[in-house]
């Protein structure tokens, strides 16, 4: 694939995710081609690709046993799709999850990993798992959109727990996941049409207890502190490109928190801005020319690392330890996709997965 198009799937991909049904989303885009897209810049290449929260889904644990610890999927493991694999029954622990994914981008069957290899068929053809699919940072729920609500299951246990869609729904309106809290106990999900969103709702696990999130108008919650505060985001910041530093506000208390570019934009009339957390650090991707840094801050606005990304890789999200950035094949269709975590301490493998692939690894919301 060439940088340009990669570019451009790189966009494509995060506009994607504003949509309720992904085929509606691909429709729209094909017809907006040549408009620059100024969103929230999440997922990376051709590959509508989400990843956050941690690499519990490696510690993989018995159902029948959770706190018994067992072999787990390596990392760099090769995925492949299944020439057949059961359906994943609707309720009932079966074991952790490491990820979700689908071959490819339209056709492909969506399948559910287990951290032990086991894989479980989640639907022939479901709407393409990036901003609606997630799993917890730690694999053991997993939520999905039905029938104009949305799903979280317990993958340990019994538990289901269903989130019913608002009084009077809209028109093509569904539930996305938008943030995980780093011990995810805590979800909050999104109502939204064509990225215009209605109502915010909360999940707390394991109780299942739901609640409201009502920000002030403009603003939406871009990560949960370990205290389980909010932060917020203004994004009136971002009507007047190019965009040097971005305010952040702990939704309780108010207290203000500003990141800072150093040595580029955080957002311009080619690139939105990306705002992601885990825990006590907040991600943003920082762009000089056709450079792209992920720039990691503390929860004060202190940078604490910059990550410089070589020619061909996409920034991901980050995961325990580091970030997550994907290589893509100059091949799409017959090569093979790389996952890496990097950090200032060096690189990790994580999966290799399709060319064409599409995967949500455990913590994988919109931020």
């Amino acid at each position: 694939m060439n940088r340009a198009l990669g570019e451009a799937f790189h966009r494509l991909g995060q506009e994607a995710r504003d949509y309720a049904d992904a085929d509606r989303a691909l429709a729209a885009l094909r017809t907006r081609r040549t408009r620059r897209t100024r969103r929230v810049l999440v997922a990376g290449s051709a590959v509508l690709v989400v990843i956050a929260g941690g690499l519990a889904a490696f510690q993989a644990r018995s159902p029948a046993a959770p706190d018994a610890t067992v072999t787990v999927v390596s990392p760099a493991h090769a995925v492949e799709p299944p020439t057949q694999a059961p359906t994943l029954p609707a309720t009932g622990p079966v074991g952790r999850g490491a990820l979700v994914y689908t071959a490819c981008q339209s056709q492909c069957p969506t399948f559910l990993l287990l951290a032990d290899g086991r894989q479980y068929l989640l639907g022939e053809r479901t709407i393409s798992p990036p901003g609606n699919i997630t799993l917890s940072p730690d694999g053991r729920w997993l939520g999905q959109p039905v029938k104009g609500g949305y799903e979280v299951r317990d993958l340990l246990g019994d538990a289901v727990h269903r989130l019913e869609p608002p009084a009077a729904p809209d028109a093509d309106s569904a539930y996305s996941p938008w943030v995980w809290s780093a011990d995810s106990r805590r979800l909050i999900v999104g109502y939204h049409a064509s990225g215009d969103v209605r109502t915010y709702r909360t999940l707390e696990l394991p109780s299942g207890r739901t609640g409201q999130l009502d920000p002030p108008s403009g603003q939406e919650p871009v990560g949960l502190l370990p205290s389980g505060e909010p932060l917020l985001l203004d994004h009136g910041q971002d009507g007047k490109p190019p965009l040097e530093r971005v305010t952040l506000k702990h939704a309780d208390t108010g207290r203000a928190v500003t990141l800072a570019s150093g040595a580029g934009v955080l957002a311009d009339a080619d690139h939105g801005l990306s705002v992601q957390t885990n825990g006590e650090r907040v991600f943003v991707l920082e762009y000089a020319g056709d450079r792209i840094t992920v720039l990691e801050f503390d929860v004060t606005g202190r940078q604490v690392a910059r990550l410089p990304l070589p020619p061909g890789q996409y920034p991901v999200g980050p995961v325990d330890g580091g970030y997550a950035v994907i290589q893509v094949p100059q091949d799409q269709a017959r090569g093979r996709q790389k996952l890496e975590v990097v950090s200032p301490a060096g690189r990790r493998p994580l999966f290799d997965v399709p060319g064409p692939a599409a995967v949500v690894l455990p913590g994988g919301a919109r931020h």
